[in-house]
Parts: C-alpha cells; sequence; structure tokens
C-alpha cells in the first residue's frame, strides 16, 4: 500500500449535482484509495487556488495531485487556465501532476508547455489524446470516459417501456428536448441529469448566494408548473435505476450517453458544446444516425423508427467498456504507484 497523499483538483461533485460528474469523482476516488492512497484535499473548479490560501495550504502537503480534467480544458477558458497554472506555481515542486479523463481542444498554445510537465496525461477519447499529442510533444494515451470504467450496470430486469428525455449544456437544447418530451406525453417523462435546475456557486457572496437560491427555487417551480411530466431525481443510483427501465433515451449531455452505454439503454443524443459527443461515437463504435440536430427532434423521429441497438453496435459497446476498464485500473496503478 502507498500511503501517497493526493489532492483532487477540479472535483466536479463537491456538491453532488450533476449524476455523470458524481459517477466519475466516485470512481476516481474508489480507485485511488483502493490502492492504499489517501486523499487529503478535493479542490473544485469554481475557484481561483491560487488565491486561496486553505487551498494553497492542502496542495502543499501532498505527494501528487490529481487533476480531473472531464469537459473542462477547451477553447482556453479561464478555468481551465488555472489547472494547467498548478505546473508553475513553487506548491507544485516536486510533486508528480496528474491530469486525467479529459477533453483537449482548442487551447492556447503555452499550455502545452506546461503539461508536457506533467507525469501522467491520459485523454478521454482520441481527439483529444491528439491534440494532447500535439501540444505536449508525446504520445498521451486515451481511455473512455470513467463514467464507464465499471463496466455494465446491473439491470433491474424489468420489461422496457417509455422515452426517457433529458436535458443540454445549451439552454436552447433543452428546451427543445423538453418540448418534446411534452409532446410524446404520456409515454415519456422528462428527467434532467442534475439534481436541480441549476448547482450554486458557494464562492459567491453571501447576499448574492441568497437571492441566487431564492431564483433558482422559484424557476424551478415554474419549469415543474409548465412540464408536467419533469422529475429531478436525488442521486446517481435513482437516474440509472430509471435509465435500465427505458426503452429509448434522447439526451444532449455526454455523460447522458455514458450512462446509456453502461445501463444498456438505446439512444438519440444532440451535440453538445465540444467535439466531445461525435469524438465518443467514433471512438466507440456508434451509429451515426443517433447523433440528431435540434430541428430533427419530434415525437415522428422517436416514435417511427427502430433505435435498438444492432448486434454490431452491441460488439462494438462491450469492447469499448472493457477496454476502458482494463485501461482505467492500468492508469490508477500508474499514478499509485
Amino acid at each position: 500500500m502507498s500511503g501517497k497523499k493526493i489532492v483532487l483538483m477540479n472535483h466536479t461533485d463537491m456538491q453532488g449535482h450533476h449524476f455523470g460528474c458524481a459517477r466519475v469523482m466516485r470512481i476516481i476516488e474508489t480507485e485511488l484509495q483502493a490502492r492504499g492512497a489517501q486523499i487529503i484535499g478535493r479542490l473544485d473548479g469554481k475557484q481561483n487556488w491560487q488565491v486561496a490560501p486553505e487551498a494553497l495550504a492542502v496542495l502543499a502537503r501532498a505527494d501528487a495531485i490529481v487533476i480531473n480534467g472531464e469537459g473542462t480544458l477547451h477553447g482556453g477558458r479561464k478555468k481551465a487556465g488555472w489547472l494547467v497554472d498548478i505546473a508553475d506555481h513553487p506548491v507544485a515542486a516536486g510533486k508528480e501532476l496528474s491530469l486525467i479523463n479529459t477533453i483537449y481542444q482548442n487551447n492556447p498554445a503555452a499550455w502545452g508547455l506546461r503539461l508536457a510537465r506533467f507525469t501522467h496525461l491520459y485523454a478521454r477519447e482520441s481527439r483529444s489524446a491528439q491534440a494532447l499529442t500535439d501540444a505536449v510533444g508525446r504520445d498521451v494515451p486515451w481511455l473512455g470516459d470513467l463514467s464507464t470504467s465499471a463496466g455494465v450496470e446491473p439491470g433491474t430486469g424489468a420489461t422496457r417501456e417509455g422515452v426517457m428525455v433529458g436535458d443540454s449544456v445549451h439552454n436552447s437544447v433543452s428546451a427543445a428536448l423538453a418540448k418534446l418530451s411534452q409532446d410524446l406525453s404520456p409515454q415519456a417523462d422528462l428527467i434532467p441529469l442534475t439534481v436541480s435546475l441549476r448547482e450554486e456557486n458557494p464562492y459567491r457572496p453571501l447576499l448574492i448566494r441568497q437571492w441566487r437560491h431564492y431564483t433558482l427555487k422559484l424557476r424551478q417551480a415554474m419549469q415543474q408548473r409548465k412540464f408536467s411530466n419533469l422529475r429531478y431525481l436525488p442521486s446517481e443510483a435513482a437516474y440509472l435505476e430509471l435509465l435500465s427501465r427505458r426503452a429509448l433515451s434522447v439526451t444532449g449531455r455526454f455523460h447522458g450517453i455514458c450512462l446509456n452505454l453502461a445501463a444498456g439503454t438505446p439512444f438519440i443524443c444532440v451535440a453538445s458544446n465540444s467535439w466531445k459527443i461525435e469524438a465518443l461515437f467514433d471512438d466507440v463504435g456508434l451509429d451515426k444516425r443517433r447523433l440528431v440536430s435540434v430541428s430533427d427532434l419530434s415525437p415522428h423521429l422517436v416514435t417511427q423508427n427502430n433505435w435498438g441497438v444492432s448486434d454490431v453496435e452491441q460488439a462494438n459497446i462491450a469492447a469499448y467498456l472493457t477496454r476502458t476498464q482494463a485501461q482505467a485500473a492500468d492508469m490508477f496503478d500508474r499514478i499509485v504507484g
């Protein structure tokens, strides 16, 4: 057992808001701890750790720093830059740095020089692996998103029926999906991939947080009055249990697809805010007809097509999940050492 002291950065489940992120972080923590590592700190991506004394203090005590990239590192975003900055900071001197489970798309060239100093780099799909390889000047491997690294979820055994319609990072796509669920009702339920309408930011001033909390509750109540089939579920487990009983899922989220793969649920999806969904399709070997535009969404699309998983897709999905599980185990072995 290593006893290596690790700080997790860009922890995406500090508030238990997003079921895909909850699954990713649970798997990361479980796998590191199973190998004897001690997780001594968890830092989310909402705050600039460089000006937070508590964050600097816990980073100083670490032997290693593991950054969960997820969907953060694209478009040169400011908060992504905060993560990359760790390579230049004195607090990281002599520590092993890892960036795992990450997208990497359209970022500043200067980031590559910093990331080249990381001990471990792992992308979550092949396009990002190539972009990282080009950026840092060494081969960067990829494995599937860690939400798919636990293999196939056990089903309930119940007969699958009905349609589970989800949401998107884009408000306009979420609105179109909500309208679709309404048009399909009562055969469809509207189930976002989150526990509530929006995640709250604990770093805002108290009065602003209180005001936003009030307005978010009001907006969510109005949303639920408008869409009688809307339900916010309390946990990843509840989400997967319902998903495993549905005959079809319609989603606008990357992690929505990942959980469909884990639950064995046929799906249709709308593109998101980066190449992540298209890359996932390529890596798994999914039928591209499942990727539709917002303008295509209609009850006819859902009900008048056979969305069952073909034998070829089934074999591709099984191979992808098996490969990801094995590669994730190897990755965690290397990180803990």
